[in-house]
């Protein structure tokens, strides 16, 4: 893949994250809520534990982790990097890289890490490119590591643009997520289904420990997302748009 460079606006998802909820408690937190708090769970069972980060962007999630070991983001797009670079590198406790994870494994082969976590990155390369990101976290794991890797979640498996809903086929979308320069319809968007998830994240020498969904569509919004989908209202009124899992090396 050509250098990467991450074709969204941050402010314009805080805006399209107001039209889902966490459906715990009253359904007005905050549509992560469980997601995050499965974070500072893990990283509170592992305090003393070395974190990577895996396409780290700004850094939400290595501050809302920042009581572990020492902590490696890295983040191929450049601005992003230069702003999470100012804000939370300090060279020695915490590193911030301009690298994937592939080139760093090139220089640190030998290098292992209590934590890994990968936050909602793999839906938006090509397939290939997840496949090999999540070969990546299995062998910076240390033996006894767990790691956390968020994604998209819909009924079923569809490869998507961010401005576009059309469902395109495999090779098309790998072709249009390989060349993040010339991105004009917006950044690409896997839509992973549960069991397609788990099945890459097990092929990659991974088991999962435990599995959850994060983010559902509001009541009210739900027949607008089905049709802007292409689903219908009863296919997605129960699966949230995003899922994780705590993951380990499998035995």
């Amino acid at each position: 893949m050509n250098r990467y460079i991450y074709n969204a606006s941050d402010d314009a998802l805080v805006a399209w994250n107001r039209n889902f909820t966490s459906r715990i408690g009253d359904g007005t937190g905050d549509p992560e809520e469980d997601y995050l708090s499965t974070l500072q769970l893990v990283a509170a069972s592992k305090p003393d534990a070395a974190l990577l980060e895996i396409g780290c962007g700004l850094g939400r999630i290595i501050r809302v982790m920042n009581h572990v070991g020492p902590i490696v983001g890295l983040e191929p797009d450049a601005e992003r990097f230069r702003a999470s670079f100012a804000s939370l590198h300090d060279g020695e406790r915490v590193q911030i890289l301009n690298c994937t994870s592939t080139s760093y494994r090139t220089v640190h082969p030998q290098r292992r890490f209590g934590i890994v976590v990968v936050s909602m990155v793999i839906q938006h390369v090509p397939t290939t490119t997840c496949d090999r990101i999540l070969r990546d976290v299995h062998d910076f794991l240390a033996a006894d590591g767990l790691a956390v890797v968020a994604t998209t979640q819909q009924d079923e498996e569809r490869f998507t643009y961010q401005a576009d809903q059309t469902h395109r086929r495999m090779d098309e979308f790998d072709a249009y997520a390989g060349e993040s320069a010339s991105q004009t319809r917006g950044i690409p968007v896997r839509q992973f289904s549960k069991a397609s998830f788990l099945a890459a994240v097990r092929q990659s020498g991974l088991s999962v420990v435990r599995w959850g969904q994060f983010s559902y569509v509001r009541p009210e919004k739900v027949a607008w997302f089905a049709k802007w989908m292409g689903s219908r209202p009863v296919a997605i009124q129960d699966v949230a748009t995003s899922q994780y899992a705590i993951l380990r090396r499998a035995a």
